[in-house]
């Protein structure tokens, strides 16, 4: 995914500087172009922009757009017109307060390629990667995006010589339901062999995987914590409307209750990713 362009969206927010150091790594570890969208109009001496100097001194070649439109979404959506960049980078938002849903939640629902938002300034190499799937669900859109998130966990834990590990939730019983049917451990045995069988038809073994009851929202960033990982690849659906605006996706309504970075595929990206890697 990140052999040709990587979009680095830089805002004047305090943690813009991390969203630019980890867009310079993968450009340099993946030897693809960089690019800047700059969110404001910095003055010559600004660290941000002292910092791109910087690197472009020591020989890296950026290319600078500033915002034009009124929204980072349509300026992101037409730099991606113009240049089918691989990876949009951006720092994440601290806080995600109100009703209608924030940018970042818009950016997940609609950049065409997968969207890094950016946590922690700390080294992903030698660190955990952790895809988070569903393989309970049988959609074809749900088994595609699980896919796309274990073959995106898989390629960057094996460039960042990382640990590669699998987070999966599953529902608790039913109430009201057959006791037979809707045990505790019925569901954990169920949740265990689709994930078994989800790895081994992508050939994939992971270091650790990691099962839990209850809504995934809560059930990830905990094994996150727990495991001090540096990423988490998760896929969002890119729920729209009233509801989307009200309630958001699970990935979005993760993101707050990360600490580390999170890298999120939304569904129909699947084919692009296999193809790419």
């Amino acid at each position: 995914m990140f052999n040709k362009k990587v979009l680095v969206a830089l805002d004047a927010s305090d943690s813009a500087e991390m969203a630019i150091k980890r867009g310079v790594l993968i450009a340099d570890r993946m030897a693809c172009e960089l690019e800047i969208l700059w969110l404001f109009l910095p003055l010559p001496d600004h660290p941000l922009k002292r910092l791109v100097a910087a690197l472009e001194a020591d020989g890296l070649k950026i290319k600078e757009h500033y915002q034009e439109e009124k929204t980072l979404l349509q300026d992101v959506l037409t730099r991606w017109q113009e240049r089918h960049f691989s990876l949009l980078v951006k720092s994440c938002e601290a806080t995600h307060k109100g009703l209608m849903a924030p940018l970042d939640w818009q950016l997940l629902r609609q950049t065409p390629c997968p969207v890094l938002l950016v946590k922690r300034d700390s080294l992903w190499e030698g660190g955990k990667i952790i895809a988070a799937v569903d393989p309970l669900s049988r959609k074809k859109s749900c088994i595609q995006l699980n896919q796309g998130v274990l073959m995106m966990a898989e390629f960057v834990s094996r460039e960042a010589k990382a640990e590669l590990q699998v987070v999966v939730s599953y529902a608790p019983p039913m109430l009201g339901a057959e006791p037979v049917n809707q045990s505790a451990s019925l569901s954990e045995e169920r949740a265990a062999s689709a994930a078994k069988s989800l790895l081994s038809s992508m050939q994939l073994k992971p270091s650790a995987y990691h099962l839990g009851e209850g809504p995934p929202e809560y059930w990830i960033p905990k094994v996150a914590e727990d495991q001090h990982a540096a990423l988490v690849v998760i896929g969002t659906h890119g729920r729209d409307g009233i509801k989307g605006a009200l309630l958001g996706n699970t990935a979005e309504r993760i993101l707050d209750r990360l600490s580390c970075d999170v890298l999120v595929l939304r569904a129909g990206l699947s084919v692009d990713i296999d193809k790419s890697l």
